[in-house]
């Protein structure tokens, strides 16, 4: 093999391309595991690997929404109080109404969908900021919860709780399956159709998308349907996790699903970002917030952490975008 087969070889590979434009984090993934298992060895316990991508699966999820939000210059502050709005849902759906465990799943993701439908028909139809608009949706979907609850939890079934709590092939966490099947096609929707590379067009250059054909508005519908989907996922899995509905819910998980985002290299300027580093800055944060747990770190310190870890990602970004435009 000579070296210029060599390299097209690697050059095409997906996962070495990969590990290349992630190689800090990656890095920084592994001092963070060395150094969390020299203090607490039963952190690489196999139950606490399981216990950490567990807690990663709804980050990661709401992240793969945020990501498409993120690339066209958008976000969805809502995603987490849709969270709460869909557990409480099926909550209620099946204590109060009496449905059937498939319909109440079913009622809790059209609530999602309906959601994210609404935020995108407004951000598509009218010049309005997301930052705006899914703000008030955050605060009109957090309302609702307590509306539907009466500030209230709504317990339900046990055996509803097989849906979150349960196992494949009595090893892996039903929610990590999900989140790898949503990781999937989610990865598949972004870099292998025409809809993602719409994506991609109009978080670069909005202008020079619309000249060329592309349907903005529709393509921004569509993204925020997609986010608000899987925020009624996750409000399912949450329901089960815990069988109970809770008004609180999801509380503030959108800025985890934005840290994420930053954290695996989704440029807060649009136009960049994959699903895989997404995936990857979930999988940081959780191994972080399960290290600071068992270090006995305060909550109030993880905050601040996750705060700081938003702040150095966007600053990082800024400062390559400047480095770029020198060049």
């Amino acid at each position: 093999m000579n070296r210029e087969t060599a390299g097209d070889i690697r050059k095409s590979s997906p996962l070495i391309q990969y590990i290349k434009n992630n190689i800090g984090i990656l890095i920084g993934l592994l001092l963070m595991c060395i150094l969390i298992s020299l203090v607490k060895p039963q952190f690489l316990a196999t139950k606490n690997l399981l216990n950490i991508v567990r807690s990663v699966s709804i980050t990661a999820i709401l992240g793969f929404g945020m990501t498409l939000c993120i690339i066209i210059m958008g976000i969805d502050l809502s995603q987490g109080s849709v969270i709460g709005l869909c557990s409480c849902f099926c909550a209620w759906m099946i204590t109060n109404v009496g449905a059937p465990f498939w319909l109440a799943v079913i009622s809790a993701l059209f609530i999602g969908a309906l959601c994210g439908f609404l935020n995108g028909a407004l951000l598509a139809c009218f010049p309005l900021p997301p930052f705006v608009v899914t703000l008030a949706s955050q605060l009109i979907a957090r309302g609702f919860c307590y509306v539907i609850t009466r500030g209230n939890m709504i317990n339900v079934d046990a055996s509803f709780g097989e849906l979150g709590n349960g196992y494949l092939f009595q090893v892996i966490p039903l929610p990590v399956v999900y989140m790898l099947v949503l990781f999937v096609l989610m990865f598949l929707l972004l870099s292998k159709t025409v809809f993602g590379r719409n994506v991609y067009a109009i978080g670069g250059n909005p202008e020079a998308a619309r000249f060329s054909g592309i349907n903005i508005k529709k393509v921004t519908w569509l993204i925020y349907l997609i986010s608000g989907t899987l925020a009624g996922i996750c409000g399912v899995i949450s329901c089960s996790r815990v069988t109970t509905g809770q008004p609180t819910a999801g509380n503030a998980m959108e800025f985890d699903a934005v840290a994420a985002c930053y954290l695996g290299g989704i440029s807060y300027m649009g136009g960049e970002g994959s699903i895989g580093s997404t995936l990857l800055g979930a999988i940081v944060l959780g191994t972080l917030a399960n290290g600071m747990s068992m270090l006995q770190i305060p909550w109030y310190v993880q905050n601040i952490t996750k705060g700081g870890i938003i702040m150095a990602a966007v600053f990082f970004d800024v400062m390559n975008k400047q480095k770029r435009k020198k060049i």
